[in-house]
């Protein structure tokens, strides 16, 4: 274990003997994924963590990921620079494994199962919401290693326009717009926001004779609108929307020419419709018509070498109904209907699901109850049933333990079952269980918790001819902190795991990701002044070799990275934001053979008129 990670465990650990004396702040904090549901986050049982609109906006970060990599139990690998090709791993689940939500909305890939989070820019994002562990019994598909909710910015308050102009190295430049507000029962916000960067370049010539060694660049163009009007006390409806355009240059291993150029345009986006209704004084009803769009194309010397789209439609419905004080049951229904179109011949280009769910949430004085189960018809391979059975019991007001048992499952990808030469049309879905056990220390600002889980994977989709034929263990302590030390805001996490898969009898390591890793974040206001920091920080972990996978494995090692914030409020409107990435200048690998961002100043202005 690095000498970073052992320091933020002792932080952590330490934390409990303080905390005590720490002022009440976020204590009535109120999260919606852990149980679809509002729920006080020290009252759900799943462990979640919350990314705040002022984390974001005081973070200056470029993009989710550069958020997202100090969060417990959440690991990412890319192939360059911000806009490249990301894998994302939470409790070291895979890509695919990891639900991602936009608004409640699906807009991950068809053909791959993934959602292109290196697509997302911060400047559109208001909250992130992570919740750990499986949660297929509330969401379906792709929550084996939990589900990550992103909500767009909205409309509050008096209407008023904002304006973000930020410059830094490596010619890189971004916007922001925005004008959010409430009239009436009506809020509104449209918000638009440009980036671009010339890069640098991913992989050098060493490594692949043949790669371009010229910078990588990457320019994202994204929008999000949301309409809301409260038509009558329990009566809401609205619209979103979000749409993300980009457009990056990336190093391939195998290019035929080193003056070859090749470079991805993709798209991520979303839109719903909902109509919130209270029919009863118990009874809460929940429509909701959404899409979910995802699109890469691929090129190489501005020639067309693929392109790809994927569609997913969903009607849902879901009602609440209050049957006591402290008593919830929910009770919905979903059609999905996805679809994919491609330069690839697909034998088969559409699926649809049809899905039942039932949620119950109770409390008895100490003692909390969480359950939950769905079932799903798929068109293509038959049915999948899920559950979570979570519990929780207050020691205190401050401490609590919690305990869950679940099953989850992924539903195996257009690329795994209909690809020509390749897919199996008689795969089986991924399948999971999973146990955990955790305590919590909840007060005011400080917000810790600690948990044990274990996830076992079973009919893991893989090898060539393609099958169900692995399994999987992932295993692991997570431990998250948020709160003030000493005048400090104070966010830390520290994850030690051991996620292993086994296939003909062997046993090995999952690539890329770490026995173990942490980060300890800190920032202080001084007057007009906010400074602050991050360490970022893992150990060692394989990978496949770039160019000789998956004959030949390699050991990419650890890292510690040093990012620092600082912040000046020019007058009441206006904030001027500098923020220094990989400050100490450390060359590291998140995928073998690909480089990391160096040492990179940059600059950010915010006025709100």
């Amino acid at each position: 274990m690095s000498r970073l990670v052992r320091a933020c465990a002792a932080l952590l650990l330490a934390q409990a003997s303080v905390c005590a004396a720490q002022p009440l702040a976020d204590d009535e904090a109120v999260v919606v994924t852990a149980t679809r549901t509002d729920l006080r986050v020290r009252e759900a049982i799943p462990h979640i963590t919350v990314l705040t609109a002022r984390e974001i906006r005081t973070s200056a970060a470029p993009d989710l990921l550069s958020l997202l990599r100090r969060e417990a139990g959440f690991e990412f690998a890319q192939n360059g620079g911000i806009g490249t090709v990301a894998g994302t791993f939470l409790r070291a689940a895979a890509t695919n494994q990891v639900l991602v939500l936009v608004d409640g909305v699906r807009v991950s890939s068809l053909t791959l199962g993934t959602t292109q989070l290196d697509q997302i820019m911060a400047d559109q994002v208001e909250r992130v919401e992570i919740v750990r562990g499986n949660v297929s019994s509330l969401y379906g598909s792709g929550a084996i290693g939990g589900v990550i909710q992103i909500f767009t910015r909205r409309g509050r308050g008096a209407p008023r326009a904002s304006v973000d102009v930020g410059i830094g190295a490596e010619d890189s430049a971004r916007l922001r717009a925005d004008f959010s507000g409430e009239t009436g029962s009506t809020r509104f916000s449209v918000n638009a926001s440009a980036l671009r960067t010339g890069g640098f370049s991913a992989i050098r010539p060493a490594i692949g004779p043949t790669v371009n060694p010229d910078r990588d660049g990457y320019r994202n163009r994204s929008l999000s609108a949301s309409l809301e009007h409260r038509f009558a006390p329990g009566h809401e409806a609205g619209v979103r929307f979000f749409s993300s355009e980009g457009r990056v240059e990336f190093d391939n291993p195998f290019a035929l020419s080193a003056n070859d150029v090749h470079r991805g345009e993709t798209a991520v986006g979303s839109v719903l419709f909902y109509a919130h209704n209270r029919l009863a004084a118990p009874w809460l009803s929940k429509l909701s018509l959404s899409e979910g769009r995802d699109r890469f194309d691929n090129f190489t010397n501005a020639v067309a070498v693929s392109r790809t789209r994927t569609r997913n439609a969903q009607l849902a419905w879901q009602n609440d109904f209050v049957l006591a004080d402290d008593h919830t049951l929910s009770l919905g229904f979903e059609h999905l209907e996805q679809r994919v179109s491609s330069t690839t011949a697909y034998g088969r280009t559409a699926r649809e699901v049809d899905a039942l769910f039932a949620g119950y949430q109770g409390r008895w004085g100490a003692h909390a109850l969480q359950l939950a189960l769905r079932s799903e018809d798929y068109s293509d391979f038959g049915r999948a049933r899920t559950h979570f059975a979570g519990y929780g019991y207050d020691l205190s007001r401050e401490w609590r333990l919690v305990a869950s048992a679940s099953r989850a499952f992924r539903a195996p990808t257009f690329n795994e079952l209909f690809f020509p030469g390749f897919g199996n049309p008689n795969l089986r879905p991924e399948r999971s269980r999973a146990v955990e056990a955790g305590v919590q220390y909840a007060s005011g600002a400080q917000l810790v918790r600690a948990v044990a889980f274990r996830t076992r994977i079973a009919d893991l989709i893989g090898g060539f001819p393609i099958g169900n034929i692995n399994q999987a263990e992932l295993e692991g302590v997570e431990v998250s902190w948020r709160g003030a030390l000493a005048g400090f805001d104070v966010r830390a996490s520290l994850t030690v795991q051991d996620p292993v898969e086994r296939a003909g009898g062997v046993e090995r390591p999952l690539v890329r990701r770490a026995k173990n890793y942490g980060s300890f974040a800190v920032s202080r206001e001084f007057g007009p002044w906010r400074l602050g920091g991050e360490l970022l920080a893992s150990g060692a972990r394989p990978d496949n070799h770039i160019t000789a996978f998956p004959a030949q494995r390699v050991v990419l090692r650890r890292y510690e990275v040093v990012n620092l914030v600082a912040a000046y409020r020019v007058g009441a409107q206006t904030e001027l934001l500098a923020r220094l990435d990989n400050a100490m200048d450390r060359r590291y690998e998140l995928a073998h053979g690909y480089d990391t961002q160096r040492r990179k100043a940059s600059l950010l202005l915010k006025h709100a008129f």
